[in-house]
């Protein structure tokens, strides 16, 4: 091997070893954003609808959730679309339970906010309550809001439990309950944190308090 190809031959080499430095800087510093993006806050939650004595109220539960990485600051204007029911409960049942959908607030699922509708028809002859409550999520990266209209939701004290009644009018009289809970900072800014369970209780009578 003469001296040309010598030379040519310890180029090649050195540049073969620096691309594949090259290269091993590139994935370390993908694995390294990777991780810092991959934080999760996830709420394992169900609902349960009890009706006691002779109440017959029907209930549908809604749920949406709402793609994008933004914090939520306050009840967006706009109602999402809200789908099918996915919990029924006819008048004459007196009882429904339902695991709903985790909220899994991560950038890999992107949503920011998970909402839920519930509604309620009263086909009984005597005015109906709907009380409904929910756990309470110490976690300030959360903001969890409830009311009787979309537009009318209030935001919930951190680590408070949701306490909410809905006036049901005798025969065919109806009402409306609304929860979400969102990522109040971007999705990308979230801490990670323990699964938390975040259950949704309705009790449906005829006592007013």
């Amino acid at each position: 091997m003469n001296e040309n190809q010598k030379t040519g031959s310890s180029v090649k080499r050195k540049l073969i070893i620096t691309a594949f430095s090259a290269l091993i800087c590139i994935l370390v510093i993908g694995i390294s954003v990777w991780a810092a993006l991959s934080q999760t806050v996830t709420l394992n939650n169900n609902i349960t609808i009890t009706t006691a004595g002779q109440t017959k109220v029907a209930v549908q539960v809604f749920e949406a959730s709402n793609r994008a990485t933004t914090g939520i600051t306050a009840v967006p204007g706009s109602e999402p679309s809200w789908g099918n029911a996915i919990l029924t409960k006819d008048a004459s049942k007196n009882e429904a339970t339902k695991d709903l959908t985790p909220m899994d607030f991560s950038v890999e699922d992107g949503i920011n906010y998970y909402a839920y509708k519930i509604t309620f028809t009263n086909s009984g002859t005597t005015q109906a309550y709907a009380h409904i409550s929910a756990s309470a999520v110490n976690n300030t990266q959360l903001k969890i809001y409830a009311g009787t209209s979309w537009a009318g939701m209030t935001e919930v004290t951190n680590n408070t439990a949701i306490s909410g009644k809905v006036t049901l009018a005798q025969t065919n009289g109806t009402g409306e309950f609304y929860i979400m809970v969102a990522s109040s900072v971007d999705i990308s800014e979230l801490n990670d944190m323990s699964q938390t369970q975040f259950d949704v209780s309705i009790v449906i009578d005829q006592t007013n308090s």
